[in-house]
């Protein structure tokens, strides 16, 4: 590995392009578990047991655990951003719920088809949902009331 990246260095750089060794980092993985220092221009890369990649974790063991909530995370803050919305009694429904399939249901399943869901994945995804509480609308995750 330490080859390959002293040699990604020098191609890059013979093009004005440097490596920002802050910016790198080596997922460990099972598969992969060299605990040697890699370095890039001088300095050690920093290894990592997960990491967000175009806003997706990406773990270690293959687990979608922290991503899944991350986008729950994520879904709730957008949910609570259009609370206004969703109060207001002059928007219809029927355009209440298109919001909400194209905001909220979109970011909450970015990535989605990628996650190796378990069961209890699963059962938190199907229990993260939108509900009234008679006073306006609320999120209720797992965990939370």
């Amino acid at each position: 590995m330490h080859q390959t990246t002293t040699a990604l260095t020098m191609e890059a750089g013979k093009v004005g392009l440097c490596t920002n060794p802050e910016k790198c980092h080596i997922l460990i993985t099972t598969v992969w578990n060299d605990r040697t220092n890699i370095q890039a221009t001088g300095s050690d890369i920093k290894k990592v047991d997960d990491f967000c990649y175009l806003g997706s974790y990406i773990s270690h063991n293959d687990s979608c655990e922290k991503d899944v909530r991350v986008r729950i995370g994520k879904a709730t803050a957008v949910f609570g951003k259009i609370r206004k919305i969703w109060r207001n009694k002059c928007i219809s429904l029927k355009v209440k719920l298109r919001l909400y399939e194209a905001i909220v249901l979109s970011t909450l399943l970015y990535s989605a088809e990628v996650w190796p869901l378990t069961a209890t994945l699963t059962k938190r995804l199907n229990a993260v949902q939108p509900i009234t509480d008679g006073k306006g609308a609320s999120w209720v995750s797992p965990g939370r009331t």
